[in-house]
């Protein structure tokens, strides 16, 4: 009779003990920390400098005057609309490049706050590509207002938030992969300093690819930063619309994201020791 009763009155405590626990209950808090850490390094990259966020206009447009007045008077340039052609180029690249290098530097700034405190790594990576796209989407708000005013839109620029949502895809999985590099090998840094130097001119950023040799092209076209570049031109632009160009773009920029989200999550547990 004993053992009946201790039986009875162990068994509910075995089964509260063995309760299970909502798997998805923390990705609010991720989803929280990614924006709070994004809009902190946001204020934090302007906050003891006086033009604030002119400089991250600045350089871009740097480059586009340069780039205007080379293509323009020294070379001139027959590409139709091209002052808007190359600001596209150069307002994209600058995102994907200022992507790409904090990133890198993302983990080595966080690297105390990844010893002392438990939380997927890649929301640090998470959290640098929100910064970036901070200052990408107000960049691309004065780029509309430009192309309003000086052409004009079509129906299309209602499909202007995909070839942006591929270069925020493709730019965070390239920043996945470089943050992985770059705590194993901390000579990534320069040597994707010269790298993006390359991209810059085999991407149609001050050229229009359809323009070069027929092979050239096909090359060309393997590159996802062509692919996103001339799909902002189409909508913005040319009015052109071609089905798969779209869906091809966005394999690229989901693919590369994937790599390089997996690259990461294969060595997320070994980050803190790296750093």
């Amino acid at each position: 009779m004993k053992t009946l009763e201790v039986e009875h009155v162990a068994q509910p405590a075995k089964s509260v003990h063995t309760a299970p626990r909502p798997s998805h209950s923390n990705l609010t808090k991720y989803i929280n920390i990614v924006r709070e850490l994004a809009v902190a390094d946001f204020r934090l990259k302007y906050h003891d400098s006086v033009l604030g966020y002119i400089w991250s206009m600045l350089n871009p447009m740097l480059m586009f005057a340069i780039y205007y007045f080379v293509f323009t008077r020294i070379f001139p340039s027959t590409i139709q609309y091209y002052p808007i052609f190359l600001l596209i180029g150069i307002l994209s690249y600058a995102f994907f490049q200022d992507c790409t290098f904090s990133a890198m530097n993302s983990l080595s700034a966080k690297s105390g706050l990844m010893k002392k405190v438990y939380f997927p790594k890649s929301i640090i990576i998470f959290s640098s590509t929100s910064t970036c796209v901070l200052s990408y989407v107000i960049n691309t708000l004065i780029l509309l207002l430009l192309v309003g005013m000086l052409k004009g839109f079509s129906p299309l620029v209602l499909l202007l938030p995909i070839p942006i949502a591929c270069l925020i895809i493709f730019s965070a999985g390239v920043a996945f992969l470089l943050a992985t590099l770059y705590a194993y090998f901390r000579d990534m840094g320069q040597i994707w300093g010269v790298l993006v130097l390359v991209i810059f001119w085999i991407s149609p950023i001050v050229f229009d690819v359809d323009k070069l040799p027929p092979l050239v092209v096909t090359a060309e076209y393997f590159n996802p930063l062509t692919r996103i570049f001339g799909l902002l031109r189409h909508y913005l632009l040319y009015d052109y619309f071609n089905l798969r160009f779209l869906l091809m773009t966005v394999l690229y920029s989901v693919a590369t994201f994937i790599l390089g989200f997996f690259v990461f999550q294969r060595s997320e547990k070994r980050l803190p020791e790296l750093f």
